[in-house]
């Protein structure tokens, strides 16, 4: 079986950042979280949660859905590459 490797949400996230001219700080006060949780979030280190999918929406950068099965499709791969591993 091929394995695919889809993104982090993170990844995205970053991208629509740069293309915004946001910075860190000023994301994670429109999105109501703490910088450094976000920072995270970018970096891969936690999942996307619905309530940070329904504010990027909010935002204007895409739908919920679409941020929901993106941090979904990542963690499927995660679990598989683990299933393969073991």
């Amino acid at each position: 079986m091929t394995l695919h490797h889809p993104v982090h949400p993170g990844e995205s996230i970053r991208d629509c950042l740069e293309e915004a001219g946001l910075t860190v700080t000023e994301l994670a006060d429109r999105l109501g979280m703490d910088r450094s949780t976000l920072h995270r979030l970018l970096s891969g280190r936690i999942a996307l949660t619905a309530r940070t999918a329904l504010a990027l929406e909010r935002m204007g950068w895409s739908t919920a859905r679409h941020w929901l099965r993106m941090q979904g499709a990542f963690d499927l791969a995660q679990e598989r590459r683990r299933e393969t591993a073991a």
